[in-house]
């Protein structure tokens, strides 16, 4: 089976690199933020993506630039509509940017560029290039958006073991929940489109409105799950509620 063939490679490549990080870095040889310490942790990042490629039948450039590129053009009122309820859900706790993130919203192009291809965005090339889209052919997009939140949640479960790992500040559970909220966005987007890169876009916009808002006290209590912020919960059923409407909308259509 090809979707057990996949988790099981990937799983096998990431947890190897964020758990020889855990080990290095518990035994003082290196650190999270340390040049090896992130090579381990890109390597592990870019599994997904890695094995995602090396399952195609054709793996010559052309078909490789094919897989993450084609499909339709227009994501933008999709972009558009789940960056504006991110980003508001995003900023209301602090309602100030991060004093110790990016140098200002002249920046954000940059990030979002740096956060799509490699701070976190790329991982789409195998999560929606390939598992679930896989697993639709089991179970209705809902559930298949569903299953792979927590298989992406559950992926990420090694860092929680690293010293100054972003991860280490949340709360495993509020993590779930996050990624279920995330998942059905960046689903939604490659399901419009058919176009890989899309989602990695929406991967990357998640992560650099993390990287200028998530900060401060509210956000670790909020991320420790002591609290909840009503616009961060209000934000997080909207994103959810507007991807199923705009996907059961596209369904009917079709």
């Amino acid at each position: 089976m090809k979707v057990t063939k996949f988790l099981l490679i990937t799983f096998a490549i990431s947890w190897s690199c964020f758990g020889l990080l855990v080990f290095l870095n518990n035994t003082g040889v290196t650190s999270y933020s340390s040049p090896s310490g992130f090579a381990l942790v890109l390597i592990g990042a870019f599994a997904p993506a890695i094995v995602a490629l090396a399952m195609q039948e054709s793996r010559t450039p052309r078909a490789i630039a094919k897989f993450i590129f084609s499909g339709n053009y227009r994501p933008w009122p999709y972009l558009l509509l789940f960056g504006l309820l991110l980003g508001v859900a995003f900023w209301f706790p602090t309602r100030e940017l991060n004093p110790d993130g990016p140098p200002g919203l002249w920046a954000f192009p940059v990030v979002l560029l740096m956060m799509t291809v490699g701070g976190g965005g790329q991982e789409e090339i195998g999560w929606q290039g390939f598992l679930r889209p896989a697993l639709e052919k089991y179970m209705p997009f809902p559930a298949a958006v569903v299953l792979f939140g927590v298989i992406w949640a559950i992926w990420h479960l090694p860092l929680w073991f690293i010293e100054g790992s972003f991860q280490q500040n949340i709360h495993f559970g509020v993590y779930i929940i996050m990624a279920l909220v995330y998942a059905f966005p960046i689903s939604v987007i490659h399901k419009k489109t058919q176009n890989v890169f899309y989602s990695c876009v929406m991967h990357g916009l998640i992560n650099t409105f993390a990287a200028y808002f998530a900060f401060g006290e509210q956000w670790l209590l909020i991320f420790g799950g002591e609290v909840m912020n009503l616009p961060v919960v209000l934000g997080g059923a909207l994103v959810v509620i507007a991807s199923l409407l705009v996907w059961y909308v596209d369904k009917r259509k079709a």
